[in-house]
């Protein structure tokens, strides 16, 4: 599930307005007011542990208030990559579920905890109401 992202800067004010790519609504997000992504991995009992999954993360420039993009056109643009490393989370923590397959999988409900600030954005990993401490970002 991507997010697309629209920043608009005052002098004392950032607003972000964020928009599902699988809906038409928008929603302003307020400063200093964590938001939080909800994601989901599978990932089979007999192979590697899990590790880092990196999140892409768009904005859209809306000069011409045309509202957020749910297209990848010219307004939008790559804006950060979130490095989650999955590997905080104890395997205890990760429940199991067999597939149609047969086989064992770690099923990792997790969330991206987002908060801008007047000069700034924190992102944190959150499993199961733990916060897991901040998380890598790298702006394009």
């Amino acid at each position: 599930m991507d997010w697309f992202i629209q920043k608009a800067l005052s002098v004392h004010t950032l607003f972000v307005l964020l928009h599902f790519l699988t809906t038409s609504q928008g929603a302003t997000v307020e400063e200093n007011k964590p938001q939080r992504l909800s994601y989901e991995r599978v990932y089979p009992v007999s192979g590697p542990v899990p590790s880092v999954v990196g999140i892409e993360i768009y904005a859209c420039a809306d000069n011409d208030s045309l509202g957020p993009s749910i297209y990848q056109d010219a307004r939008v643009q790559g804006l950060v990559t979130v490095s989650a490393d999955l590997s905080r989370i104890p395997l205890s923590q990760l429940p199991r579920t067999r597939g149609a397959d047969g086989q064992l999988y770690y099923k990792i409900v997790y969330e991206i905890e987002i908060t801008y600030h007047s000069g700034y954005t924190t992102y944190e990993l959150i499993h199961d109401g733990i916060n897991y401490g901040p998380i890598a970002a790298e702006y394009v």
